[in-house]
């Protein structure tokens, strides 16, 4: 994407066209107040920002439309802005037309709006190859952003106030919220991340949403197959309560939903059901709470054995680690040799000397019984620990089986109490009421055997093993290893343009640091960033040597960045003196000879890179030079500018 022309039209009609050349270095030199910075402003307005920066004057006060002719890989592209109402520095209005022979303007009256900035934006970035993309800034509390054409064009703008900056590096770098958005779209223009990352990472939260789904549901389904019998049984006391089954043994939990489908399904008896006798009624309550009282006992006795048994288990622990330190106290000493009575015949020797002795030492044979007396103890205490283990195991199935029992018994209490509560219903209501409980919790009975909570798991593995592929894939580590390689050949580029411009503290490397966005000289004396590092003539340099880098990379990589770059009085800090700036030609040795090595290295780019990359410059500079004034687009001088005179009267 190159400029071909900027295309103005005043209210009457008449057009105001200031062509370029692709593929070359198109420098447009002349006095101030000319129009050649609002070239730049004209052209970001067009690309779709939504408030005008052309300064007020004859620019603001003559123009009706604005428009600029693009080159596009395929075709050429106009894109036309009507001037925001008169009060208003903003416009949201567009047109924008595609095309192979539009070389020639439209005229006034054919201009209409036919888009906003947005739709402009997203059309004419995936002409030049803006794919689909989220980046991910991870941290900071920054939300995912996707790279845009507006992002790229931050790439390609360089004002009379930007290009001298010691603090911004980048168009616009200094607004609310555009730092984060070049840290965050740098890397995807510089190819640092898969062009499949944006569908990936969809991808990715999809997985984790259906991990997430079928995580949940088994853990329904699990929490269900713990708690169903439990509810089975207290349905059925509570169905038996209204008098919807009759008092039978339940063998299994098949037994007892068939019961509990026969009563959800049997048809009403054709006379009504007696009621349940009160004295009946209350003999059950009071059976039911017999039982539960008895259930409360029982494992409040197996709870107080597994407590007994626990105090027992951690007061050996404490006592076999007093045993095997005294063991090892014995052991370590290195004094129990064998004695007269263990088969050796050899003269008795002293245990501290090693001399022979008249008579034996009874110590060692005293420490020797102390010691296996010892070991003996703690091998009965290993032996012990399975059988423990084994009574622990035995105490936690009892406690958990009269926990279910307990459960049921106080469903059933429960039901019982409702029934008692809800008096204004009658008997063939009641049992209705029990009917729809019983079709709400069979209804869950499917979702709790075996088959089921196998498919669930496996469903839940397969999500799990996506989310890790995919995560596997969406290498955080990979990606920033490959945005620092990129970076290193940038910083390259960037360290031989330097060079080129002999600016200060080139001597050592130059590179772009991404995370405080400027520009940092790494020298003998350590790191230098771009505010610490005087004179006007430096930054602007430094500024050349990065955005020169950066579209050097773009161009040779196929990369989805408009091929442009459109500075604004690069060699400002060159012409002191009114007298050189009507001239264009420094009066200095020094400034002449910085500002030829500013435009060489321009028209030097742009030929290796030819024709993958245009400069267009406004600038005060007019050097008598074959190749400079071959350059030359327009020479706004006596009295040519860019809006017409006779616009003005």
């Amino acid at each position: 994407m190159q400029l071909l022309s900027v295309i103005l039209y005043n209210t009457q009609g008449a057009i105001r066209r200031v062509d370029f050349r692709p593929g070359r270095l198109n420098i447009v030199t002349g006095e101030s107040r000319t129009g050649k910075g609002a070239l730049l402003t004209i052209v970001d307005y067009c690309l779709g920002r939504k408030s005008i920066q052309v300064p007020e004057g004859p620019i603001t006060d003559t123009v009706a439309w604005y428009a600029t002719l693009w080159q596009l890989d395929e075709g050429q592209a106009f894109i036309a802005r009507p001037a925001p109402a008169v009060g208003r520095a903003s416009s949201q209005q567009a047109m924008l037309e595609f095309g192979n022979e539009l070389r020639q303007p439209p005229a006034l009256e054919d201009l209409v709006v036919n888009t906003n900035v947005a739709t402009l934006r997203t059309q004419i970035g995936r002409r030049i190859g803006i794919e689909e993309n989220i980046t991910n800034p991870g941290a900071g509390g920054r939300a995912p952003l996707e790279a845009t054409l507006a992002h790229a064009l931050l790439l390609c703008l360089q004002s009379q106030n930007e290009i001298a900056s010691s603090t911004a590096l980048f168009h616009r770098q200094g607004e609310r919220g555009i730092a984060d958005s070049l840290r965050d779209t740098i890397p995807y223009f510089l190819g640092a991340v898969p062009q499949d990352q944006a569908i990936k990472r969809a991808q990715l939260r999809g997985a984790k949403h259906a991990l997430q789904r079928a995580q949940a549901q088994l853990r329904d389904a699990e929490l269900a197959a713990q708690t169903i019998d439990v509810e089975l049984r207290a349905l059925y006391n509570e169905a038996r309560a209204v008098g919807l089954v009759a008092e039978q043994e339940i063998p299994d939990r098949l037994t007892l939903i068939r019961i509990l489908q026969g009563a959800r399904v049997a048809p009403p008896p054709q006379e009504p059901h007696p009621a349940v006798d009160d004295v009946a009624q209350q003999d059950q309550y009071i059976a039911l709470e017999r039982q539960a009282q008895t259930l409360r006992a029982d494992l409040a006795r197996v709870m107080a054995d597994r407590a007994l048994l626990l105090d027992q288990r951690d007061g050996e622990t404490d006592y076999q680690e007093a045993l095997q330190l005294q063991s090892g106290r014995l052991a370590s000493l290195g004094l129990i040799a064998a004695g007269p009575g263990s088969g050796h015949t050899a003269a008795p020797v002293c245990p501290a000397c090693g001399q022979e002795t008249e008579h034996a030492d009874p110590t060692p044979e005293a420490l020797r019984s102390s010691l296996n007396l010892l070991q003996a103890q703690l091998e009965n205490l290993a032996e012990a620990r399975p059988s423990q283990r084994s009574a622990l195991i035995a105490l936690d199935g009892q406690a958990s089986s009269l926990r279910d029992q307990l459960a049921s018994a106080e469903a059933a209490l429960t039901a019982l109490r409702t029934a008692n509560r809800i008096t204004d219903l009658t008997s063939a209501d009641g049992r209705d009421f029990t009917r729809g409980r019983i079709d709400a919790i069979l209804s869950r009975v499917d979702a709790t055997d075996d088959a089921e909570l196998q498919r669930l798991r496996t469903a839940a593995e397969s999500a799990a093993a996506t989310v890790a592929a995919l995560e596997a894939e969406l290498n955080d580590d990979e990606d920033r290893e490959q945005l620092t390689s990129r970076l290193l050949l940038v910083g390259q580029d960037m360290t031989t343009y330097a060079d080129q411009l002999e600016l200060e503290h080139s001597e050592g490397s130059v590179r772009l640091d991404l995370a405080r966005l400027t520009v940092v000289t790494d020298t003998e004396r350590g790191p230098i960033r771009l505010e610490r590092i005087g004179s006007a003539a430096n930054w602007i340099g430094y500024h050349l040597a990065t955005h020169l880098a950066l579209h050097r990379y773009f161009t040779r990589q196929n990369r989805p960045v408009p091929r442009f770059l459109i500075l604004d009085q690069p060699t400002q800090a060159h012409y002191p003196s009114d007298m050189s700036l009507q001239s264009g030609v420094p009066e200095g040795d020094a400034d002449r000879g910085a500002v030829l090595r500013t435009f060489r290295l321009l028209y030097d780019v742009v030929e290796e890179l030819s024709p993958g990359l245009q400069i267009i410059v406004g600038d005060h500079a007019n050097l008598p030079e074959p190749w400079f004034r071959d350059s030359v687009e327009h020479n706004w001088r006596n009295g040519t500018k860019l809006i017409p005179a006779e616009w003005l009267s």
